[in-house]
């Protein structure tokens, strides 16, 4: 099947076929709004993912504590079947779920597909889901796994100059925040920034918000339930120390970004993908344009998931050559 991108956030004429039939199982399930964070989870985690990606052929999977100051979390480390006498290549990488579902178990097999086609040791980080941390202490605890990881290159037999660090959704909003963060603290930069439909504007302005409030998968109303539990309180939704599309953006390192057509967050990504160019970052956007938000974690039944996956495994071992 072939696969619809343009280099603008645009729609195409009709939502792929598989896309829509995700949607249309999202839109059956019970409103976020009437349940709680751990009823949320319990549910997603007992229906499972019928449309995951399938596993991939890689040389190990294991799981480590990593005692950060913010607690104890799980990191996970995807090693891949590659042949080399040296150091390889890593990526750090966030999970999605509006900071308050999700899990590196849900996200398992997309990060197996992201390890075996970049041939980079991927780092899965299982952070603390709010309402438990809030936004800023979830970046803060991101910063601190991101250093974890690179303190113990020796360990895990990766190169420390040859880290990348992405994430979707929320995940890549925590990648943009950790990348501020050494920024911010003169610590060494991620190599390269992979942003899978990012979440940018806490605000929720833009014009994709109403365009796709409903029945597209991610709904305004979720994406309001996902701020109750991890903004502390509304007025924080217009802290300036969040409000990435303010930030100064010079230095960051080059980063591909993608958006999906029938997205709520399209809008803000793309303006984030334009900042970065503003600011003399070196960037490309792609926008699936007959995708839904979340596309990658069903590509076991979205062609085109698969497709991007393989893509961006490939453009973060290009990154990191």
């Amino acid at each position: 099947m072939p696969v619809f991108k343009s280099k603008t956030a645009e729609r195409a004429a009709e939502l792929d076929v598989y896309a829509a039939k995700v949607a249309r199982g999202a839109a059956r399930l019970k409103p976020m709004s009437e349940s709680t964070p751990e009823e949320v989870r319990a549910a997603r985690e007992s229906a499972g993912n019928p449309f995951a990606p399938p596993s991939a052929e890689l040389a190990d999977i294991s799981d480590h504590r990593a005692e950060l100051e913010s607690g104890a979390i799980n990191i996970r480390a995807y090693i891949p079947a590659v042949e080399t006498a040296g150091s390889l290549p890593a990526l750090v990488f966030y999970h999605g779920g509006g900071y308050v579902i999700g899990s590196v178990e849900q996200y398992d097999t997309v990060v197996q597909q992201l390890c075996f086609h970049s041939g980079c040791v991927v780092f899965s980080v299982d952070y603390t889901l709010a309402p438990s941390h809030k936004i800023s202490q979830i970046h803060e605890q991101g910063y601190q796994a991101y250093q974890w990881i690179r303190e113990r290159s020796d360990e895990f037999g990766i190169d420390r100059e040859k880290v990348a660090m992405g994430g979707d959704s929320a995940g890549g909003n925590l990648t943009i925040g950790v990348v501020l963060a050494c920024k911010r603290e003169s610590y060494p930069m991620p190599a390269f920034q992979l942003l899978i439909y990012p979440s940018v504007d806490l605000t929720m302005n833009f014009p994709s918000i109403e365009e796709f409030a409903d029945g597209y998968f991610l709904t305004k109303s979720n994406m309001h339930w996902f701020r109750h539990h991890y903004l502390n309180g509304e007025v924080q939704s217009n802290d300036s120390s969040l409000n990435f599309l303010e930030h100064d953006l010079t230095g960051l390192p080059p980063a591909y970004l993608i958006t999906a057509g029938f997205d709520p967050l399209r809008d803000e990504g793309k303006a984030f993908s334009d900042r970065l160019v503003e600011q003399g970052v070196k960037v490309e956007h792609e926008c699936y344009t007959d995708m839904i938000h979340g596309f990658i974690s069903f590509s076991g039944g979205i062609a085109a998931g698969m497709e991007c996956l393989k893509d961006m495994g490939l453009r973060v071992r290009k990154a990191l050559e």
